[in-house]
């Protein structure tokens, strides 16, 4: 930050600590996921017992071969990072989490980097900063235990670091900036977008400084990491071929009964798709009749506006970092669109801040005519307040100490010390990862395992729907299974709780 005036240092300093505020109160208030609870238990593994299985998931039947010794289903970086940061912190939910906003608040920095490096003006970098930081998927992904806001703030600071460092050293700019991008490749396969984001700054703003062994040098940090991991999937070939593939669609698939490259064949639907499933609808274009609806759809509006404004308006579009912006946020769209058929909400974390720095880039303008200052931040408070106030909404709702923790403790408190109970894997954070868990959506179909107590989930119920044509066999176990053998015993929020019919009869 040196040679950054004193007063936009104060002002990214009070955003930073507003925007960590309410972060760290989503951390603490939200109800954890199973997702959240598949990226820990390999950390907690290898910090505690020196092996990176997944303990808790039910391999048998599935793709998740071998899970319980190598997870190799997701990337490598995340566990990894997790584990020392448990070593160092110790490991519970809020923890877990911690070490997200701690990578969201470097997302954040190297976008101030990246907006500044490209315009030259400290309050369009300041903008893009608030903008992207304050939209709730963004504070989302930072207040959850999943990998993706590691990906995106390594992915981010590659292109910060290369735009920070190519005018002293080409070199130094291609060593530093693709270490990072494959960091980010490493930690989650959307790694790849900010890969190709930072090839295409790369040649459009140093393509006559670039020669041809500076491509040797960019690429040598992917092979570093394909080898190293590589050192780790030959421990066991035939269950990263299971899991790593089976993954592909994996369990997005068989909750959302949609394909990971569906958009190759389909390019045009592909596109379609993404704009309507990705944004739209997510941003309340489809209920734009209702207050909630249409509140959400302002920030997405105002900023697409703002982002066609910096690219249609010739003033704008003579500069080269509004054209590197557009070709960046294009390149990652279409990407996504092709390559991404799943569809998750989350995965905007990686996509929405090109749309905000180029949408700062024309706020940046803006700013400089001194009558539209007082329009720009009324603009920025209305975008950035409905934003927040569905955060505080999350907040005040605490579905951590109203749904979830009642219903895992009420189970925690009659199980037994050898009892098992199947149940989604977030139960863990209470009832511990060491055994008494297993996560198996088919409730025993393979396994036999009838355990006193089963709970579902908003996952289970909708996995066990979408089985009825899959996995037939199976859709009729979990059916008879819960009407028959149990009985429902505890509904909390989402949480079902089912106790053995027999037990019941024995007062147990």
């Amino acid at each position: 930050m040196s040679g950054v005036p004193r007063r936009t240092i104060v002002l990214v300093a009070v955003a930073l600590a507003v925007w960590t505020g309410l972060a760290v109160s989503l951390a603490a208030s939200n109800a954890p996921w199973s997702n959240e609870a598949w990226c820990a238990i390999p950390a907690v593994n290898l910090a505690t017992h020196g092996y990176m299985g997944t303990t808790v998931l039910v391999s048998k039947g599935s793709w998740l071969v071998g899970i319980e010794r190598h997870t190799y289903w997701i990337m490598p970086l995340h566990p990894l990072v997790q584990a020392a940061w448990y070593k160092l912190v110790g490991f519970s939910l809020f923890r877990q989490r911690l070490l997200s906003v701690l990578f969201g608040a470097l997302a954040l920095l190297a976008w101030f980097v990246i907006v500044l490096r490209l315009s030259g003006r400290y309050y369009a970098a300041f903008i893009a900063c608030l903008a992207a930081g304050f939209e709730r998927n963004f504070l989302n992904a930072a207040a959850n235990g999943r990998m993706d806001m590691m990906a995106a703030a390594l992915g981010a600071s590659a292109i910060a670091s290369f735009l920070q460092l190519r005018r002293r050293s080409i070199r130094a700019a291609l060593v530093v900036s693709h270490s990072l991008a494959a960091a980010s490749i490493f930690t989650h396969p959307c790694g790849v977008l900010f890969a190709a984001a930072l090839v295409v700054t790369m040649l459009y703003s140093e393509r006559p400084r670039l020669r041809l062994a500076d491509a040797a040098i960019a690429c040598t940090p992917y092979l570093v990491g394909a080898g190293l991991w590589g050192l780790y999937i030959a421990q066991a070939p035939a269950d990263f071929k299971s899991q790593f593939f089976g993954n592909v669609s994996g369990f997005a698939g068989e909750y959302l009964q949609r394909e990971r490259f569906s958009g190759i064949t389909a390019p045009c639907r592909a596109l379609w798709l993404e704009l309507k499933l990705r944004y739209l609808l997510p941003f309340g274009f489809g209920a734009l009749n209702t207050i909630s609806g249409a509140g959400s759809a302002v920030w997405l509006s105002l900023c697409a506006c703002a982002a066609f404004a910096a690219v249609l308006n010739r003033k704008l579009r003579s500069q080269s970092g509004v054209r590197i912006l557009a070709a960046c946020g294009l390149t990652v769209f279409l990407l996504m669109a092709l390559f991404e058929g799943i569809k998750f909400q989350h995965y905007l974390v990686y996509s929405l801040p090109f749309l905000a720095a180029l949408a700062a880039m024309a706020g940046g303008e803006l700013w400089q005519r001194g009558h539209m200052r007082l329009a720009l931040c009324a603009v920025l408070t209305i975008a950035i307040g409905f934003q927040t106030s569905r955060v505080l909404q999350h907040f005040i709702r605490n579905s951590l100490r109203s749904e979830f923790l009642p219903a895992a403790r009420w189970v925690q408190a009659r199980l037994e010390p050898e009892d098992r109970v199947i149940a989604p894997a977030e139960l863990g954070y209470v009832l511990g990862f060491d055994g008494s868990i297993a996560d198996d959506v088919r409730l025993g179909f393979y396994t036999g395992l009838r355990p006193r107590f089963i709970v579902t989930s908003e996952w289970y119920r909708h996995w066990a729907g979408n089985s009825a044509q899959r996995e037939p066999a199976a859709y009729n176990h979990i059916r008879n299974t819960l009407s028959g053998e149990y009985r429902c015993v505890l509904a909390k929020g989402e949480y079902i709780v089912y106790e053995k019919r027999d037990e019941i009869a024995t007062g147990r």
